[in-house]
């Protein structure tokens, strides 16, 4: 397994003055890889380019529904040119989960925009949130997901918060679609949950030592922390994530 950063994490110190420092602090912290949370103007070259300059991987990429509706083929060749191996759908509005109005339509996208990342040497994946894992029919709306497209079209990015937070056991859930996630996203959180209040990986609830054992599979862990805690700034954050999580693997 390799350590990436989810970059959204230190999103406030994404400046055009600011980016290339705010990459290397990440490179000191032991990160090896970037994930981006999308383009953030700068073109897949732009952005990989910074990513190496400071010794990185720009191994992911988040999409959202928009890239997808639009499935630009131009911008998914520039993608692959750079070495992105990996696209997660952020997140999907409620109409577009299992059950909603616009489920099959969501599906029928995936499928031609999973397609075409395939032929470039991409997957794409789905990042999950609490809310995917309400009930439909007995079961959470992300299982639909999964059963409906299968894992040669959809990966998975599980995240570990949301998976508590959704009240499913993290670790039992990432054994269960262990073949279709090469990302596993590493957060922490309050007893509550993420949306109660989030913790760098280590200073929350979640069973780390379960957590780990079941990430075997994945070939990236991916921190992520929403908002800094504990009166500490992002970067305090990302860096007591890292540590400890270097300390685990």
């Amino acid at each position: 397994m390799k350590l990436g950063l989810q970059i959204y994490t230190l999103r406030t110190y994404l400046a055009p003055d600011q980016i290339r420092d705010t990459l290397a602090k990440a490179k000191d912290m032991g990160y090896l890889g970037i994930e981006w949370f999308g383009l953030l103007g700068y073109s897949p070259k732009e952005l990989a380019d910074m990513t190496a300059e400071a010794g990185m991987e720009m191994f992911s990429l988040h999409r959202n529904i928009d890239d997808l509706i639009k499935c630009d083929l131009d911008e998914l060749d520039a993608i692959a040119a750079v070495g992105v191996k990996y696209l997660p759908i952020g997140w999907l509005p409620k109409e577009r989960l299992a059950g909603g109005a616009l489920f099959e339509e969501t599906c029928a996208l995936i499928k031609t925009y999973g397609a075409e990342a395939k032929k470039r040497g991409m997957l794409l994946m789905y990042h999950n949130h609490d809310f995917d894992l309400d009930l439909l029919d007995g079961k959470p709306m992300l299982d639909h997901l999964y059963e409906t497209l299968s894992a040669d079209v959809l990966g998975a990015e599980l995240d570990t918060c949301w998976l508590y937070s959704g009240k499913v056991d993290p670790a039992e859930y990432i054994r269960t679609y262990a073949d279709r996630a090469p990302i596993i996203h590493l957060k922490d959180c309050v007893k509550d949950g993420g949306r109660a209040g989030f913790k760098p990986v280590g200073s929350g609830v979640l069973d780390w030592n379960a957590i780990f054992a079941a990430c075997g599979k994945a070939e990236w862990v991916c921190v992520e922390q929403d908002d800094p805690s504990d009166g500490m700034d992002a970067f305090a954050c990302a860096e007591t994530s890292a540590a400890f999580v270097k300390s685990h693997i």
